[in-house]
């Protein structure tokens, strides 16, 4: 899909990396650059060898250079890359790839077909710009930790790392549009891409009852605070979901349940009573869960054409037959380190999972081969390399 483009990834972490990482699953040539010695942080969590999990999950198909940007000559080698580039993506604190001559400016001066992507906590500009940005910052001040957790107790971390995801997502589609506006225009374009921003995107409906209604949502725990039931019921074996979206599905629900009661109960008849009435709502529904099994009410619920599901702990979730059947988890074998299981690319094209191009790279396993592409004779990487403007893998 994305053959011939050429990516310049100076993101680290995840929120740029694994935007860059779509984008190389598709066939794009993307160009990580790191620091020399170190390389991005993501190396050493609980890794070894410079290749931990986390970063081969978010950094596959990709090509890696060690260039230090610091340094006057680092920073012209990663200007001649950007120059030859039809992406940059990066995620400094805003104003530092100005000062290193990577900005947009600089590089859109030389190369005005360039779509620039910039991931940052907070965005370009505004009163919070110059703050360091990550995504549990981001997801406690977008109020996603406001609305997860219990009642009663604080505001939650919900799992995973959302927000940086928000903003790797948000940022692939960006490019992406922005692509095609080149190929119309023959002109890139500056794409601001904020952490902060990304996570109200995942808030749609809670932002907009708030603004309707000018209260401030409560945290509900497992459950829709608007719509019931639409949350984690306790079966005989652990917990299972059920969402109920009109009457007619409430209706099978109760007779799946074995208790046509809860349907004329005018408690319970419709979505306001059962939300006045939840506490007794919920009791009442678990009693009838509580003489199966998830596996028998998964099955039974399904069967009646509601929308359920189990919760499964993390180890489960593979062994899930739909799960499997995606394709959601590959191997890829690593160099040093064997086969690692890691998440396939996200959607199919044309009833085909793209594939993983490559493992990810070893910190400047690239550096000699980028630059050879860029002009620079092999004496002078050389040079480059004992002066440690450079690292070679």
């Amino acid at each position: 899909m994305l053959d011939g483009i050429r990516v310049l990834d100076l993101s680290r972490v995840i929120a740029g990396p694994y935007c860059a990482m779509l984008m190389a699953d598709l066939g794009a040539d993307v160009i990580k650059v790191e620091r020399p010695g170190r390389g991005d942080d993501l190396r050493a969590l609980g890794g070894k060898d410079g290749m931990s999990a986390a970063f081969a999950a978010v950094n596959r198909s990709k090509r890696a250079v060690a260039i230090d940007l610091q340094r006057p000559e680092g920073a012209r080698l990663a200007f001649e890359l950007a120059r030859r580039a039809d992406v940059v993506i990066e995620n400094f604190v805003p104003g530092v790839a100005d000062r290193l001559g990577l900005g947009y400016a600089a590089v859109s001066a030389v190369n005005p077909a360039v779509v620039y992507a910039s991931v940052s906590g907070f965005g370009q500009d505004g009163p919070y710009a110059q703050r360091p940005g990550y995504n549990t910052i981001a997801m406690g001040m977008a109020g996603l930790m406001a609305l997860t957790g219990m009642p009663g107790h604080p505001p939650t971390r919900p799992g995973g790392s959302l927000s940086d995801l928000a903003a790797s997502l948000v940022a692939f589609g960006a490019v992406n549009a922005a692509l095609v506006q080149r190929f119309r225009t023959g002109r890139g374009q500056h794409l601001d891409v904020s952490l902060l921003a990304s996570t109200l995107t995942l808030l749609p409906d809670p932002v907009a009852l708030y603004f309707q209604s000018g209260v401030r949502p409560p945290r509900a725990g497992n459950r829709n605070p608007n719509i019931t039931p639409a949350e984690a019921f306790r079966a005989k074996d652990g917990y299972v979901n059920v969402v109920i979206m009109n009457p007619d599905q409430y209706a099978r629900f109760c007779r799946a349940l074995g208790d046509d009661g809860l349907r004329t109960d005018p408690r319970f008849a419709d979505n306001a009573g059962r939300l006045a009435h939840h506490g007794e709502f919920k009791a009442r529904v678990e009693e009838a869960l509580g003489r199966g099994t998830v596996a028998e009410w998964v099955e039974r619920l399904v069967a009646a054409g509601i929308a359920s599901g189990p919760i499964y702990e993390f180890d489960q979730v593979f062994e899930d037959p739909q799960v499997k059947h995606l394709g959601a988890v590959v191997e890829v074998e690593q160099p040093g380190h064997g086969p690692v299981k890691m998440l396939s690319f996200p959607f199919r094209a044309g009833g085909v999972t793209p594939p993983i191009r490559r493992p990810a790279p070893r910190l400047g396993e690239h550096t000699r081969e980028v630059l050879a592409e860029v002009g620079v004779a092999p004496a002078e990487i050389d040079a480059l390399a004992a002066a440690g403007v450079v690292a070679l893998g």
